[in-house]
């Protein structure tokens, strides 16, 4: 979904540049956010598509699955998003991954090391949890 989103983007009237990273889903955090700052760093306005899963362990319908630290979570990052918060997000806790099967903490991890101290204006665009998994998309612009 991310490459499609990207070359869509790219193959826009403006015609931007584009490039896809990827970082292991159990990076450690200071890697992700040496790899955002990096990112970052390439040019002097960057924009970045950061899409992660969440817990998996929302399922209520599926036996064992309903946890209810999953929906903690979600509120946490989906705070986190919609505040413009990078220190929140870096703080994320990658001990929960497993647990919880988190796949996504890593790409929010680089996006605080893209974004840095800020400041970000933020827009929290949705959140939702159809089919039990939550989705949250937001967008961050940096103040002039």
């Amino acid at each position: 979904m991310g490459k499609w989103l990207l070359s869509r983007a790219a193959a826009g009237p403006q015609r931007r540049r584009s490039a896809w990273w990827g970082i292991a889903a159990d990076a450690a955090p200071a890697e992700c956010l040496d790899v955002g700052a990096k990112l970052a760093a390439l040019a002097p306005r960057v924009a970045l598509l950061a899409m992660g899963d969440g817990p998996g362990r929302r399922a209520r319908g599926a036996p064992g699955a309903a946890d209810p630290e999953a929906d903690r979570y979600d509120d946490q990052v989906a705070a986190a998003l919609a505040a413009a918060d990078p220190g929140a997000l870096a703080a994320l806790d990658p001990g929960r991954d497993g647990g919880l099967f988190i796949a996504g903490r890593a790409a929010w991890q680089v996006l605080a090391g893209a974004a840095g101290a800020g400041p970000f204006d933020a827009v929290l665009r949705y959140r939702g949890a159809p089919y039990e998994v939550t989705y949250v998309v937001a967008s961050w612009r940096r103040r002039a």
